[in-house]
């Protein structure tokens, strides 16, 4: 008996010794580096011994100190060498917003929570790279010009190196107190060698206009993003990890000239300018009521287009003129960039004689010569000739017992007129016609056909439209990011978005809340979410875009 019982327990610690003793499930946290620049990404790891699908991480308690972009989340399980393990782990990329010592806060995954963190966080001057970190990615920054004036643009150049694989790659722009900066031109991708080790090189440049005078420090863009770095697993597994990246650049220093005293009339300075009239008139001869065609082209360096300033012609009041849209280019030439008015009009004068056309001036400072110029179209005086005229009635012979009435002379160019007053008249009452016969054809058409043709609408808006309907949290994520994408191809992410839209500030921020909101309930299907607010912003950003899009002038054709 005895020997059964011990071969009874033999066998029961045999069973208990071959399967996996279940521990608690264990949650901690971890960070990229409990040192971080303002503004750096570094990452926040949250790992759990468990797969289960419960467990949901809720991030909105960093939302105070920190910006989050959406958490990424992987699932494991081994069996090695008799022993099972599973793991759940997130990581989540963090910017702090403040300076000083921050508290990553516990947070809540199922019923478990994480100890807090604490970090402090730091001026980039404060921080340099590394001998190593500068070996695998760099970045180098250059200017056009060290002094400008305010309203003149300048060119700030980025380089970046990178000679290892990457990912969800962000580079910030520039930062400049009292300044407007904008991406100019596009990307130019290369390869280059530096001290044996071959770059992949990537450079941007951006324009910045000044508003404000003195000098100032311009913060370096900021490169943000991941490296594809390889780890040992064990002896015989390796494994991909992100490891993150923030790269910035020299601070470079610029100094913003006030616009000087003794300067006359509107503000407008300029490396070059250059106002033509593109064909001389005086050359040719004119008759009264003849169309004499007028182009005058403004060209003016280091300036944005839709900051060029209109001309004043200063005609005379008896002249009759018929203008033409404006013409708005950029080009290129002698290094400078130049934004180009094109203005064509016609003119036609009603009485014979000299006809001056004043001069056009247009003050402007030369920021290479340091002086006020005046660039100027000289006064032109153009002939005009008599209209040609012809006796419309001959007199005619009266009999001898009556006096012949009198010559009657009718002037040819008022005939004209009459004439092409009439033929224009015609021409209205044909088209209205027209348009009445097609009217009723096209009504009848549409009867039978009860179909409606509609403007071809924007695929991507469509799909948005449709996860609205369904309030689903991630089909919506997947297709506002496609549409952001489709508008701005620049963005990485749909936290950029906001920024980008036509919306005013109060709608703006609105819609960052609600992103971030949808952003914790991809992370979380528990969290309860409502796309009608969303919707309601990105209808509105719709609407003020195509109004805007609808008013600018700059839109239409010439």
């Amino acid at each position: 008996m005895k020997s059964k019982f011990s071969l009874l327990g033999l066998l029961l610690i045999t069973l208990l010794t071959s399967f996996p003793l279940f521990a608690a499930p264990q949650v901690s946290a971890t960070v990229s580096d409990n040192q971080v620049v303002k503004g750096d990404l570094f990452i926040l790891t949250i790992s759990v011994n468990d797969s289960d699908d419960d467990y949901q991480l809720d991030t909105r308690p960093l939302e105070q100190s920190f910006t989050v972009y959406r958490p990424s989340q992987s699932k494991r399980s081994e069996y090695i060498n008799g022993d099972f393990s599973q793991q759940t782990t997130w990581q989540v990329r963090l910017q702090a917003r403040e300076l000083g010592k921050l508290t990553i806060p516990s947070l809540k995954i199922g019923d478990l929570s994480t100890q807090a963190i604490d970090i402090n966080v730091v001026e980039a001057a404060q921080m340099p790279l590394s001998a190593e970190q500068q070996r695998i990615v760099f970045m180098e920054n250059s200017i056009d010009k060290q002094d400008v004036y305010i309203g003149q643009s300048f060119i700030l150049t980025t380089k970046l190196y990178i000679s290892k694989n990457s990912n969800q790659l962000d580079l910030a722009a520039p930062q400049l107190e009292g300044a407007e900066v904008s991406v100019f031109g596009e990307d130019n991708n290369n390869q280059t060698v530096r001290n044996g080790i071959r770059y992949n090189t990537i450079t941007r440049q951006y324009k910045i206009i000044p508003t404000t005078a003195g000098t100032f420090d311009i913060d370096s863009p900021l490169l943000t993003g991941t490296l594809r770095k390889v780890v040992a697993v064990s002896e015989w597994q390796n494994k991909v990890i992100a490891d993150p990246i923030n790269v910035r650049g020299e601070r470079l220093s610029i100094n913003v000239k006030a616009k000087p005293e003794d300067y006359q009339g509107e503000w407008l300075v300029s490396d070059d300018l250059r106002l033509l009239e593109d064909n001389d008139l005086s050359a040719q001869s004119y008759k009264v009521g003849e169309p004499i065609t007028r182009s005058i082209t403004l060209q003016i360096a280091s300036i944005d287009k839709d900051k060029l300033p209109n001309i004043k012609l200063n005609y005379p009041k008896s002249l009759r003129v018929y203008p033409d849209q404006d013409q708005l280019d950029e080009g290129q030439a002698n290094g400078l960039t130049y934004a180009v008015r094109t203005i064509r009009h016609a003119i036609i004068a009603d009485t014979e004689g000299d006809l001056i056309l004043p001069e056009i001036t247009l003050n402007w400072f030369n920021s290479q010569t340091n002086q006020q110029e005046t660039a100027t179209l000289p006064a032109q005086t153009l002939t005009i000739l008599p209209a040609d005229k012809q006796a419309a009635i001959t007199p005619i012979q009266q009999s001898s017992n009556q006096q012949a009435q009198p010559t009657i002379i009718v002037d040819d160019s008022a005939l004209i007129y009459w004439q092409l007053a009439v033929a224009v008249l015609l021409f209205i009452m044909l088209l209205m016609v027209l348009y009445h016969l097609s009217f009723r054809r096209l009504q009848a058409n549409n009867q039978k056909q009860q179909t409606l043709k509609v403007a071809p609408l924007n695929h991507h808006y469509l799909t948005l439209q449709n996860s609205f309907n369904k309030n689903s949290a991630t089909a919506t994520y997947s297709a506002l990011l496609s549409f952001a994408q489709q508008q701005f191809p620049m963005i990485k992410s749909v936290s950029e978005f906001a920024d980008k839209t036509a919306l005013d500030q109060d709608n703006k921020q609105q819609l960052k809340d609600e992103i971030q909101w949808l952003q914790v309930c991809c992370s979380d299907p528990s969290q309860h979410w409502d796309a009608q607010k969303l919707a309601m912003l990105i209808q509105k950003h719709e609407t003020t875009k195509t109004n805007k899009t609808t008013q600018d002038p700059m839109n239409l054709n010439p």
